[in-house]
């Protein structure tokens, strides 16, 4: 029936609140206030009956209480339901039989105490404002019916009861309060667990991009030196038997090195590629693989003392495998140059080749399906690096790497 009002709260928070969980919030307090309440209109009634009203003010009296009580049924089954209008109509109509009863009754202070419970109410159930001016309501009618009735200390009486009324309207006020704080944390508590869920999921997703970034960049590279090797070496069986053999050696090493790269990221989902190796060390390796299974001549130059983070050394060798790769597949060059160097606070990565440009190869100079170039872009944007892949000025492609420095290692 009462619909949360705003005044108290934004109103972005209220208006999210449903109904249903305002209501299930708001059942222990309620339940009180409904006994309560039937209890003190029994009382009146009691009262009545005991201070032996006139029969026809009695009956007058008894239909009034059960037009009140009435009211409290319907109101106490509808809490927190959206016909305000409805809820203040009855409001309206048990005040009067209130008044009633005062004026009908042995005294009207039996027809004040039913204000203590419906003051209640209202303020439950109405925005503030109203609950506070629906309070001097009870003021006025007391003060009316003690006059007419000529009671000469009526002024303390109605002074009393007036503290009883805005004391039961704070009570309410802070209930109501309480119980809506109480919905806004559960509601709270259900979205962070959602949050918590989505997170978990985001999480999981995150690391299967990894590690298919992982699968591609380190596994692809591998299988792609190896294939090369392997086609080299079987035009090169009858011509030139020990160097077809030194390449079916290399490109078995190269399966090997897959293979164990596939096990690291399936059993650690973390696989660190240059592990303590000093990374010179590393790009040597990856250009002495090339060498080997490319007819291209490869250089390659490495400033002195840099020696990245282990994070930040991994962008750089996934780049430059990349790199590699791509030429291998793509270029048809017949010279390479792959450099690493400091610039301006940032590790610059390089590769050039002579071969084809990139607007001339079959898949715009990344590896099949335009996999791996938004792979090092997304790598490389995760430590406010960059990666472009550009037309060099002498002719043929430039992968350039753009990583800013991080913490290094002594």
């Amino acid at each position: 029936m009462m619909e949360p009002v705003n005044h108290n709260f934004p109103a972005n928070r209220r208006g999210d609140l449903p109904h249903a969980r305002l209501k299930s919030a708001s059942r222990s307090g309620h339940g009180i206030l409904n006994a309560a309440a039937f209890v003190a209109v029994a009382g009146v009634g009691l009262a009545e009956v005991l201070d032996q009203t006139p029969y026809p003010r009695l009956m007058i009296c008894g239909a009034l209480l059960l037009v009140f009580a009435a009211g409290l049924v319907i109101n106490f089954g509808h809490f927190y339901r959206p016909s305000r209008t409805l809820f203040t109509a009855i409001a309206v109509i048990q005040t009067a039989s209130a008044i009633g009863v005062m004026v009908a009754g042995a005294s009207p202070l039996f027809g004040a105490i039913l204000f203590f419970v419906l003051n209640t109410v209202i303020a439950v159930g109405l925005p503030q404002p109203v609950a506070l001016a629906w309070g001097a309501v009870p003021v006025v009618a007391l003060t009316a019916c003690l006059l007419l009735r000529g009671e000469r200390d009526w002024f303390s009486t109605v002074l009393t009861f007036s503290a009883g009324f805005f004391a039961f309207i704070a009570f309410a006020l802070a209930l109501r309060q309480a119980q809506t704080a109480r919905a806004e944390s559960q509601q709270l508590l259900e979205e962070l667990t959602g949050t918590q869920g989505r997170l978990r999921e985001m999480a999981v997703l995150e690391e299967r991009q990894r590690l298919a970034r992982e699968m591609h960049d380190a596994v692809g590279h591998r299988l792609t030196a190896a294939s090369v090797l392997l086609e080299g070496a079987a035009r090169l069986i009858r011509g030139d038997p020990d160097r077809a053999t030194r390449m079916v050696e290399t490109s078995r090493e190269q399966v090997k090195e897959g293979l164990a790269e596939i096990r690291a990221a399936v059993s650690a989902l973390r696989e660190e590629p240059a592990g303590s190796r000093p990374l010179p060390e590393v790009l040597r390796a990856l250009v002495d693989v090339f060498a080997q299974a490319s007819p291209a001549e490869v250089t390659l130059a490495v400033d002195d003392g840099l020696e990245p983070d282990t994070e930040r050394k991994n962008v750089i060798v996934r780049t430059a495998q990349e790199a590699l790769t791509n030429v291998q597949k793509h270029a048809s060059a017949s010279r390479v140059q792959l450099r690493l160097q400091m610039i301006d606070g940032a590790y610059v990565l390089s590769c050039r080749d002579n071969g084809r440009g990139p607007g001339s190869r079959a898949d715009n100079g990344s590896s099949v399906g335009g996999f791996g170039l938004p792979n090092l872009q997304e790598r490389a944007s995760s430590f406010g690096g960059s990666v472009e892949l550009t037309t060099a000025p002498e002719g043929g492609a430039l992968l350039r790497l753009v990583l800013p420095k991080g913490e290094t290692h002594g």
